[in-house]
């Protein structure tokens, strides 16, 4: 997956973008219209917010499976995410320090994506 996350942020993706082309991906899907959609989540939608990578993590749970996973999946997501990272919020992640989005996001972000594969039952 590092590989993979490594070619999107060379294409210029951030972080919700990544979530949701790897979900993509895994449902055997192409949409590059939600992909584009998807920066309006960057970076705490802008603000330095709710980490783009849960925000967009939330959207393919209900993109993948809108019954089931909806709100029970969205839930477990989160309280994962906040316990797993100490925060929510892009700001507070990221510590004031630029080189954290280098070296923390990428890791956080294959840890989510990883908790999506294990809420949705996908084979990893």
């Amino acid at each position: 997956m590092n590989q993979d996350i490594f070619e999107m942020k060379m294409k210029g993706y951030c972080c919700s973008q990544m979530i949701m082309e790897l979900g993509l991906k895994k449902l055997d899907k192409e949409n590059p219209d939600l992909i584009a959609a998807m920066a309006g989540l960057c970076n705490g939608v802008w603000q330095g917010k709710i980490c783009g990578i849960l925000s967009a993590g939330v959207c393919l749970l209900y993109l993948a499976d809108a019954e089931e996973a909806g709100r029970t999946n969205a839930d477990a997501l989160s309280e994962w995410f906040y316990d797993s990272f100490g925060s929510t919020d892009c700001d507070e992640l990221m510590e004031g320090n630029p080189l954290n989005k280098i070296e923390k996001c990428p890791v956080m972000l294959e840890a989510t994506f990883q908790k999506i594969e294990e809420l949705l039952e996908w084979d990893t």
